[in-house]
């Protein structure tokens, strides 16, 4: 396993494990900040779905449910709209990211299936291929041009 740069090992510490949706959310939430600039300000947050996603905005971007500046407005899509005092820009994964997420989702729901049932030597078989598929998955995440993993939607 590759370590992950600092950003994602905090996601990771706040996630409570690893996962492609926690990782391409700190990738919303960077790219984002990326678009607003240096002098952002104080943030704001909407995001359009309850997933694992919540976490890696929190972290890359400071905003988060707790203190009220993270809302979660369940439409169903994958976009991030950040807003300081002076901009807004709002921001989507792309297909290929949501694609890249959905085969590690597929490869974990089908080795899940009846998992009490199994006996613990292929509970660790299969959390080590789904261990695999993560150290495979995550890197191309953190290192990807944005292009790939983020669109801008618009902004102001």
């Amino acid at each position: 396993m590759t370590e992950p740069p600092e950003i994602f090992a905090r996601i990771y510490t706040r996630h409570g494990h690893r996962c492609p949706m926690s990782t391409l959310g700190g990738r919303l939430g960077l790219a984002a900040m990326t678009w607003l600039g240096e002098n952002a300000g104080e943030l704001q947050a909407v995001y359009s779905n309850r997933t694992c996603a919540l976490d890696g905005i929190a972290e890359a971007t400071g905003c988060s449910e707790e203190h009220g500046s993270l809302v979660v407005k369940s439409d169903g899509r994958h976009a991030l709209m950040l807003t300081s005092p002076h901009a807004s820009v709002e921001v989507e994964l792309t297909s290929e990211a949501l694609a890249m997420a959905g085969r590690y989702r597929s490869l974990c729901n089908r080795l899940e299936n009846g998992w009490d049932d199994l006996h613990v030597d292929e509970q660790t078989r299969r959390r080590a291929e789904m261990d695999a598929m993560l150290d495979e998955l995550l890197p191309q995440f953190w290192h990807v041009e944005d292009s790939q993993l983020v669109q801008k939607v618009k902004s102001k």
